[in-house]
């Protein structure tokens, strides 16, 4: 049975546990007047009388609660929501937490200088019909099923406010832990241990992904292998004289590195060979004869093991500098991958990769694509956009984990083939500050309540 949009209120019956439903939605989810059912809220659960409400108009979907029912579930409030009823329990919800660490008890910024992402990650609720709020590991209550959370609430004057709420442990949690040091604490740990623990508790976007084994995973896969540059793990100096031969390009990057910290790229180049790299004060470029002269330096100070080597791609240019994309994908409500972005990022001057860091710019992908390709711009916007729904695909099916978004950074070569050089699983959101960038934020946002109303079965 498909859930009913319904508007929830609240009665001061403190002694009665009871739902009030206008006679059309008992008719739907077939309750008779006094019936005895089990009502639950994510993984709360109480038995309640059903009351029918004979003054409701024939198209009323106002639903009301008593105080009781209210705080036994741990409702955190009214106004729009879904009921379902799945056998002889009738669900309230979708409860949807997004869970995450460096939450204060504050009530201005309470996710700490992260707390702006979250509101505006939080602000796609509007109209859906959700409870939607923020958590740490610390807050759940194990015992009792509950957390203690904060949602965004409208003001009366207009505007939003956080409020700290006592409620249900939600029906579906997504995994926003901020860092793989964030990962590896202890109570991180143990809260992930317990919730796996849980029966109907899925729990998307877990963790964090690592180069070597996305590579690992789709280079193998004939369906996706032709967008997989060549890599190898532990670089060592026979490696790279090899990899140097076959491409006048070639790539270091860091296993666990993010936003583009570390990269190496090395260019065959007149007379030796080019090293280029971002050092945190600014863009370095050096050049040595010898391979071996230019390995020593390169790990002089870096672990070899920590490092991948991969095959360099001549990318296409935009005023004479590289250009990659983010391309930005979503599960939606059918469980099916989306685009809901594709950004093109083009590299600063003298900067090794396209992060705006280190001095990269942003420009919506149409448009980029529109001004370069002309007339074929069409055709290659459907390739990259085919291209990364298999690739996620691929991804999904290969860790065998709820995934609802993917960041994945994506190449075109001067021949028109498309690349795949990360996958991202907590993917950032700079990309959305472009001003025209806003819709597409907003529709990412969408997506990422309409799959955990999938997961949630509501």
């Amino acid at each position: 049975m498909d859930s009913i949009t319904v508007r929830l209120r609240f009665l001061s019956y403190p002694q009665l546990a009871g739902i009030v439903l206008p006679p059309s939605i008992c008719q739907q989810l077939q309750l008779r007047p006094r019936q005895q059912i089990t009502l639950s809220l994510g993984k709360r659960e109480t038995m309640a009388t059903v009351f029918q409400d004979k003054k409701a108009g024939e198209n009323s979907n106002v639903v009301k609660l008593t105080s009781s029912l209210k705080e036994e579930l741990g409702v955190p409030h009214g106004g729009l929501i879904h009921l379902k009823r799945d056998g002889d329990t009738l669900r309230i919800g979708p409860a949807i937490g997004i869970v995450t660490t460096g939450v204060q008890n504050n009530a201005i910024k309470p996710i700490g200088p992260r707390s702006s992402f979250f509101h505006k990650l939080l602000l796609a609720q509007k109209g859906k019909g959700v409870f939607y709020f923020i958590f740490s590991p610390a807050d759940v209550n194990w015992e009792r099923n509950t957390v203690s959370a904060w949602f965004l609430r409208p003001k009366k004057q207009g505007g939003y406010e956080w409020k700290k709420l006592l409620t249900a442990l939600p029906d579906v949690v997504y995994d926003r832990i901020p860092s793989r040091g964030a990962e590896k604490l202890p109570h991180v740990q143990q809260f992930k241990l317990r919730l796996a623990n849980l029966s109907n508790l899925p729990m998307f976007n877990q963790g964090f992904f690592n180069k070597w084994g996305v590579h690992q995973l789709l280079y193998p896969n004939p369906e996706v292998n032709e967008h997989i540059p060549e890599t190898y793990t532990t670089p060592s100096l026979q490696l790279m004289r090899t990899m140097l031969r076959q491409y006048p390009i070639v790539y270091l990057k860091p296993k666990n590195g993010s936003l583009g910290y570390g990269i190496i790229k090395v260019t065959r180049a007149t007379g030796g060979y080019d090293v280029s790299y971002h050092n945190g004060s600014g863009n370095v470029k050096r050049h040595f004869k010898s391979i071996s002269a230019l390995f020593q330096h390169i790990f002089r100070t870096r672990r070899q093991s920590a490092y991948l080597i991969q095959q360099g791609i001549n990318l296409c240019t935009y005023q004479n500098r590289p250009f990659d994309f983010r391309v930005h994908l979503h599960k939606n409500q059918e469980n099916e991958w989306v685009v809901s972005c594709m950004a093109a990022k083009v590299a600063g001057a003298g900067s090794v990769t396209t992060h705006v860091r280190t001095g990269g710019m942003v420009i919506p992908g149409e448009e980029l694509l529109s001004h370069l390709f002309r007339k074929q711009k069409s055709l290659i916007e459907e390739r990259i956009r085919e291209a990364s729904i298999r690739l996620a695909s691929a991804i999904e099916d290969a860790k065998g984990v709820y995934l609802g978004e993917l960041g994945l950074d994506m190449g075109i070569d001067l021949q028109g083939n498309v690349w795949m050089f990360e996958a991202n699983s907590k993917p950032g959101r700079s990309i959305f500050k472009h001003a025209r960038l806003k819709e597409a934020d907003a529709v990412s946002r969408n997506l990422i309540v309409d799959y955990s109303r999938y997961l949630a079965n509501f």
